[in-house]
């Protein structure tokens, strides 16, 4: 997995367009054929879901474990 650091490195970026972002970076990705994915997150109890049913069942598990079990 690339970071984006190393892409930078890669296409000659200066430092701080590593930290702040780059539409030359990103338009270089769009070439590679990268493609960006934004991800909703649910968080529970310290556990991180991206499925809204799962988030929901954990409070669920949590105040009644035996019966989850079955």
């Amino acid at each position: 997995m690339s970071h984006p650091q190393s892409i930078g490195i890669l296409c000659g970026a200066k430092s701080w367009e590593n930290k702040v972002g780059s539409i030359a970076l990103q338009n270089l990705a769009e070439s590679l054929g990268v493609v960006r994915h934004r991800t909703e997150t649910y968080s529970v109890g310290g556990f991180r879901y991206t499925n809204l049913t799962d988030a929901i069942a954990q409070p669920r598990w949590m105040a009644n474990p035996k019966q989850a079990i079955g």
